[in-house]
């Protein structure tokens, strides 16, 4: 292999400060999320869940019409 190319694979190329780690976890804390978010989160979770339930009714509904649509021809 190339001497050059050995020589940057083996050098540290990057130094991390010693508190990195709690910069970055405190950086994370103070961007938690916010409380409205939450809730409008949650909101919109129930939403959709009636909705997508609402759906399935449907589809039952339409699913039992077309076998009695189905025998009723015959």
């Amino acid at each position: 292999m190339n001497k050059e190319l050995e020589t940057l694979l083996t050098e540290d190329l990057l130094s991390v400060p010693n508190d990195f780690t709690e910069r970055v976890m405190n950086e994370i804390n103070r961007a938690s999320m916010p409380v409205s978010i939450k809730k409008e989160r949650k909101w919109l979770q129930w939403f959709v869940v009636m909705c997508t339930g609402s759906l399935g009714i449907v589809e039952l509904f339409s699913f039992i019409f077309g076998i009695w649509t189905a025998t009723a021809a015959y």
